[in-house]
């Protein structure tokens, strides 16, 4: 192979772990995350090198994606916003909403659908052994900040969403995911339109999100990777802070105040050759696919370096593939970009690696704009309190002349020295009822006291000759005694004001207090609204059901009933056809009791008239003779002649066990067996066969004549060498009966 030589800005070797390469490469990313800076990090190479691994990771070795949020979430949990405070747009933007609205949809997404029955999802627990503790100390505590997390695929240059709801046909069958479109923002950022973003709370829901979208992405078996990506996954995260209020208690609505930053992390599907992975079918098109989008990204970048050295403004096709499309505005210095080459040391993929690592090593040539760091407007913040500060100020002005102006019209009797002043002011003169006795009355002896008055300083001024020298006396007393008024009440004003400010501030606390109450108790009305609908409906559905029932218990009732009659009848049918059964098997078994007690009959006659002749035999001799010869053998009719016949050898002395079925007729036959058994079973038991010499079977069949024949087999009992005992028969005799006088007639 040639040797080649690349540069690149970090190399690591394939023991490096997945922490050390987070600090070098991801942790700066987050920083500038909460920074207010967008990223893009994506991770580039052959299929089958890595790349997804360098990514998520394993359980005992996180990749970027858990660590990113576990840091993330690290640093913020302290200034996290509420839940559902900030609500997407739907254009690549979010607003902000009051607490109150905030906790109305979150009753409404979180709480109102456990209320209805659906089927459970499937419960993802990940716990990561090692977790990052590392916090960031870019975190302002004057802002609020929320994440979202979105994720979607290009699979066959279209792009799907992995987090959207499963739509389902009228068969309650999925149906196949639709495609989205990518549009462009009002800051000229390209984004995934109608895309389902997520707000999650911890690195465990952000997880089980991701995990939920893993399950929907699109992977195959092929040659070279049992899990091959047929696709380009995306996973967004998103950092909304907005500031607080000047009192630091809500969130400041102005949409112009809100950050949203973002950091995509993107797991390119591997370069492959069809040849070497065996793809074939639909394989081959997502092969060809996925070269084409990894091609026109290598395409966009070449042609970004050729303008940056040339100096020109050729266009860049970002159009020709979704994947460049969509990462427009990063390359166009939106953010900031880094990229992760995974190589395979097998020497097989030298050729697709040497590929590789010179597009990597042109890429980084690519110069991108710095963005810049996200600032709150603090001026704008600190005018618009100042602009409320103003307002409060001409209010509080405003008071505080209507203030002095009471004060000068409570304090006017005041203005002439006590010795020379008329009286009191004029009390309220206004008459309220025909019969008031009280106002007219008290006039009349006011203006009789001020009469009395006037009259007193007359003398008192004329006593002074009509002088004018008492003029700058009484001038000089009312002034001195002005002069003490005012001052006590400018006191009195300066107290009211402080009291007023501070009777201010609760007040418009408690006003905040009040609305937010009135919020909540908004939400709890259409809460219990919801609830009592949801009550009526579940009320109801159980008066319906009660109904249902009902309606079964009776249709219970009457089947059962029926099912009563419909026994009762076939009972009584079936005990009809029993009786008329054994009426006829008794008439069917009376006859034949009476054919055999004939047949007995006659043999009897036949067997006295033959012992006359010939000789009647003994009881004994009757009985250890057997027939061994069935007696219709005897040709000429008249009675039989007795034929010779062997001794049976059943009449030996030895322990015979006798083995004679349940089901063995007694046929009653004159001549019988001679045996006499030590022991009659059944079913015989080893043991029984143990203590036994002999063994007797007493098997019994029809003939062909109808008639039953006995077979008596014998056998003789041995003991084997393992403890156990075997029966070697040695004889059958047989048993036959017949109607001689059938014969006779033929």
């Amino acid at each position: 192979y040639q040797q080649t030589e690349c540069q690149f800005s970090r190399v690591f070797d394939s023991n490096v772990s997945q922490k050390r390469l987070f600090d070098c490469v991801a942790q700066t990313m987050v920083d500038d995350l909460v920074r207010g800076k967008n990223g893009l990090l994506f991770t580039y190479g052959v299929t089958s090198s890595g790349k997804t691994y360098t990514m998520t990771g394993s359980l005992e070795e996180p990749g970027f994606l858990p660590r990113c949020l576990d840091m993330l979430f690290n640093s913020i949990t302290a200034v996290q916003a509420s839940k559902y405070v900030f609500v997407p747009d739907g254009m690549n933007g979010f607003h902000v909403q009051s607490e109150a609205d905030a906790l109305l949809e979150k009753q409404e997404r979180d709480i109102l659908p456990q209320l209805t029955p659906k089927t459970p999802n499937k419960n993802i627990n990940v716990h990561y052994k090692e977790k990052v503790s590392k916090c960031l100390s870019n975190i302002n505590p004057e802002c609020r900040y929320s994440v979202f997390v979105s994720y979607v695929e290009i699979y066959n240059d279209y792009v799907y969403d992995l987090l959207g709801d499963v739509q389902l046909d009228p068969f309650n069958r999925p149906k196949p995911p639709q495609s989205k479109r990518l549009r462009e923002d009002k800051n000229k950022n390209m984004f995934v339109y109608g895309v389902s973003q997520v707000e999650v709370a911890s690195t465990e829901e952000a997880f089980a999100a991701f995990q939920q979208g893993q399950e929907r992405r699109r992977i195959a078996h092929t040659q070279l990777n049992a899990e091959s990506s047929r696709s380009h996954s995306i996973l967004n995260i998103r950092l909304v802070q907005a500031p607080l209020d000047p009192l630091g208690e809500d969130l400041l609505q102005e949409r112009s105040l809100i950050c949203a930053s973002q950091l995509s992390l993107v797991d390119l599907a591997g370069s492959e050759r069809m040849a070497r992975t065996g793809a074939g079918g639909e394989r081959s098109r997502e092969a060809g696919n996925i070269n084409s989008s990894l091609m026109t990204l290598r395409r966009c970048l070449e042609q970004l370096r050729e303008n940056q050295k040339n100096g020109s403004s050729d266009m860049v096709k970002y159009r020709n593939s979704k994947l460049t499309h969509l990462f427009k505005s990063y390359f166009e210095g939106h953010g900031k970009v880094k990229m992760v080459v995974c190589l395979n040391p097998n020497m097989a993929e030298y050729d697709e690696n040497i590929h590789v690592v010179q597009f990597a090593e042109m890429a980084q040539q690519v110069e991108v704009a710095r963005s810049e760091d996200f600032k709150v407007d603090t001026e704008s913040i600190k005018r618009k309190a100042m602009e409320a500060k103003v307002k409060a100020e001409e209010e509080r002005r405003k008071q505080h002349t209507a203030m002095k102006q009471l004060n000068k019209e409570a304090s006017g009797g005041c203005l002439a020295s006590p010795d020379y002043s008329l009286g009191q002011p004029f009390p309220n003169l206004e008459v309220m009822d025909y019969a008031d006795n009280e106002t007219v009355p008290g006039l009349i002896s006011m203006l009789e006291h001020r009469i009395g008055r006037m009259n007193a300083i007359k003398k008192r001024v004329s006593r002074y000759g009509g002088s004018c020298a008492i003029l700058p006396y009484i001038f000089r007393s009312n002034l001195s005694s002005c002069t003490q008024h005012e001052q006590s009440v400018q006191q009195q004003l300066k107290d009211c004001e402080a009291d007023l400010a501070n009777k201010t501030k609760e007040l418009n606390k408690l006003d905040r207090q009040v609305k937010k109450l009135e919020s909540k108790n908004q939400v709890l009305t259409r809460t219990t609204q919801v609830f009592e609908k949801e009550k009526k409906q579940l009320q109801d559905q159980l008066s319906d059901a009660e109904a249902m029932l009902k309606s079964s218990q009776s249709d219970s009732r009457r089947l059962e009933m029926k099912m009563k009659g419909a026994v009762a009848n076939t009972k009584a049918h079936v005990e009809k056809e029993c009786e008329k059964r054994v009426r006829t098997v008794q008439t069917e078994m009376q006859e034949k009791m009476w054919v055999k007690d004939e047949r007995l009959r006659q043999l009897k006659n036949i067997i006295s008239t033959g012992g006359g002749r010939e000789g009647r035999p003994t009881a004994a001799r009757r009985c250890q003779t057997p027939l061994k010869q069935p007696i219709s053998s005897v040709s000429s009719p008249g009675p039989p002649v007795a034929t010779k016949h062997r001794r049976s050898c059943s009449a030996s002395h030895s322990n015979w066990l006798a083995h004679l079925p349940s089901s063995t007729v007694q046929t009653e036959t004159i001549l019988q067996p001679a045996i006499r058994p030590n022991k009659v079973v059944n079913v015989p038991s080893p043991k029984d066969v143990a203590g036994a010499s002999k063994y007797l079977l007493t098997h019994q069949r029809e003939d062909g004549t109808g008639e039953i024949e006995t077979q008596l087999v014998k056998g003789e009992v041995f003991h084997t060498r393992s403890g156990g005992q075997q029966v070697q028969f040695v004889d059958i005799e047989t048993l036959k009966q017949h109607d001689p006088q059938k014969n006779e007639k033929k």
